[in-house]
């Protein structure tokens, strides 16, 4: 997976260099011939500057796909199906979405088509708005070489200046959203994993544990304020083990913490643990998610500590393996 992860980030810095260097040649030529000609020189700058960037950015969301795809291949997910007539909805939108860089859907039985939820002009607007981006990093990457450079050769070759700068932006960005899909991807077989590892031996539970588990993850859903696939996956698993997520209010994070206080302490264990999943299934843990773990442990009278936690988000976006021995010590 991380292999897979290099090479689309280092095929997108090259494609930002390239589109820089284009533009920074078109420049420099310009400045050389068309002194003083305005109109030609931006016809020029601008036509080179609009043909290299709807390249640039074509070629990188449909690498990134491509590679978002591979990503699933290598993981062992079959998105379409051995014939190609069936396949998994969610996870193929949860993919595409992490690919292109578009929010997750704001309802748990709504199937969204990401190219029709993002009308065209915000998809162009958005790229527009990253080269712009772009643009300012070079305007004042130029400004500071200015003042160090006093030398007129030096100067003619500023406007290389967007090479280096484009391909670091479109590394950043690559690396961010390939790191949130491969974290996608990881996401069935280790929810299925750490599932397994909550309620292997586990004591048959109460009708109150089994509704403390399920709001577990309701719970980190609502402080998240985000329908991560991940979460919701973990939320289908979790309803699966406990005999559904029946008719009850599940998102009310008030009655989990308070019904925290009554549980048994096995079937406090269970809902911990499963807290503990859903917190770090979706490869962050942000201060709402703290703040939901530091007051689940205030209720059940536990000692607050987070090196647990981190430990086990660590070992789940790294993918070592690691993560149910880490779940099984909490």
């Amino acid at each position: 997976l991380r292999a897979v992860q290099r090479g689309a980030i280092a095929r997108s810095a090259l494609a930002g260099a390239l589109s820089g260097l284009a533009c920074a040649l078109a420049e420099m030529w310009a400045d050389r011939h068309l002194p003083g000609q305005l109109v030609a020189y931006w016809a020029l700058v601008g036509g080179v500057t609009v043909v290299a960037a709807a390249i640039e950015i074509g070629f990188i969301y449909w690498d990134t796909l491509r590679s978002v795809h591979e990503l699933a291949r290598v993981a062992g997910l079959e998105l379409f199906g051995a014939d190609r007539k069936t396949n998994d909805e969610a996870l193929v939108d949860a993919l595409a979405r992490a690919a292109l860089e578009l929010p997750n859907p704001a309802d748990l039985n709504v199937r969204v088509n990401p190219h029709r939820e993002a009308q065209k002009w915000r998809l162009v607007l958005a790229s527009l708005m990253y080269k712009a981006k772009i643009g300012v990093t070079n305007f004042l990457l130029k400004l500071v070489i200015r003042r160090l450079l006093s030398r007129a050769a030096l100067r003619a070759w500023l406007p290389l200046v967007a090479v280096p700068v484009t391909a670091l932006w479109n590394g950043v960005i690559s690396y961010l959203v390939l790191r949130e899909a491969r974290i996608r991807a990881l996401g069935p077989s280790a929810i299925l994993e750490l599932v397994n590892v909550v309620f292997e031996g586990a004591p048959q539970l109460s009708a109150a544990g089994r509704l403390s588990a399920v709001r577990a993850v309701a719970s980190a859903i609502v402080r998240t304020q985000d329908l991560h696939p991940n979460l919701v996956r973990l939320l289908s698993a979790v309803g699966e083990r406990t005999g559904g997520l029946g008719v009850e209010e599940l998102d009310d994070v008030g009655l989990f913490l308070a019904a925290l206080k009554t549980l048994e302490p096995r079937e406090l264990r269970v809902t911990l643990q499963v807290l503990a999943v859903a917190c770090i299934v979706d490869g962050k843990l942000t201060s709402r998610e703290r703040a939901l773990w530091r007051e689940a442990l205030q209720a059940a009278k536990r000692d607050v500590d987070f090196r647990g936690l981190e430990k086990l988000r660590l070992s789940f976006v790294r993918g070592d393996g690691l993560a149910d021995d880490v779940l099984r010590a909490f």
